[in-house]
């Protein structure tokens, strides 16, 4: 059970999210509530404390709060044991080598704006750059208001339009996550924090968790596409939370106020 998959409990949608999840449980939050597709991930949570408020738990692994879902009141949705009818989907996956799954609407839906992709294999990432270098997709150049959240707009249209995990395929626009998981130990203690930091290290920039190391010595790590392929050298103010974990200080962009490309 990993970032990518999902559920279905109490007649919701819910996405998995992240690498850690306790025994017989999930990390997850609502996607699709009431013929609602939610995206921003404050709302989600939003809606879990205010309508399942009993599944929010504290799990050190994670250094706060999160919905646990029972896995044993859930139907899980196997990104890999999908069936894959659409011709345009099946086109995207005819340039990879080895297993891809999918996930978002196309996963618990039989309609789709975007197609959204699983792997838990490194070298699809430089499948997709080669298919961005040959013109087979396309950069990202729009964003939509109901997705931007911690990075505002500009910095996440730029990000974005440099980004081969994201693009457009025959005129329709993908996303494809690569999870690689980190054991990143627990958390001891955490502290605001407000400031630049500088990457001098990329890392793991494209896999999910992506870990850049800072200036600082402090490590950035994020689950979400819209934080991966930053390049080396990039200063970033972060008004959030560091995550004072027993294996590497992390400042946690997933839990941030507001992240700034200076």
């Amino acid at each position: 059970m990993i970032e990518g998959y999902m559920l279905k409990y109490k007649d919701i949608i819910w996405a998995v999210k992240g690498c850690f999840h306790p025994d017989n449980y999930a990390v997850a939050v609502p996607r699709y509530y009431n013929g609602i597709k939610i995206k921003k991930m404050n709302d989600a949570i939003k809606l879990v404390k205010d309508k399942f408020p009993f599944l929010m738990k504290y799990v050190p692994e994670i250094g706060f709060e999160v919905p646990l879902v029972p896995l044993d009141e859930a139907q899980v949705l196997d990104p890999f044991n999908a069936k894959i009818c659409d011709e345009k989907v099946k086109r995207f996956l005819s340039f990879f080598q080895g297993k891809v799954g999918i996930t978002g609407s196309l996963l618990y839906s039989l309609s789709y704006n975007d197609m959204d992709f699983l792997s838990l294999n490194d070298s699809h990432y430089f499948t997709l750059r080669k298919m961005r270098e040959k013109g087979i997709t396309k950069p990202l150049d729009f964003v939509n208001s109901d997705e931007v959240e911690i990075i505002d707009k500009e910095n996440f249209k730029a990000l974005k339009r440099e980004r081969a995990l994201e693009g457009i395929f025959e005129g329709t626009p993908y996303t494809f996550k690569i999870v690689k998981c980190v054991d990143f130990g627990i958390v001891i203690d955490k502290v605001e924090f407000k400031g630049i930091v500088r990457i001098v290290k990329a890392e793991k920039p494209f896999s999910l968790p992506v870990m850049y190391l800072t200036d600082k010595g402090y490590y950035i790590t994020s689950f979400r596409t819209r934080f991966t392929e930053i390049k080396e050298g990039i200063v970033i103010y972060i008004n959030g939370v560091l995550l004072k974990r027993d294996k590497f200080f992390d400042l946690d962009l997933d839990i941030a106020k507001e992240v700034k490309i200076v």
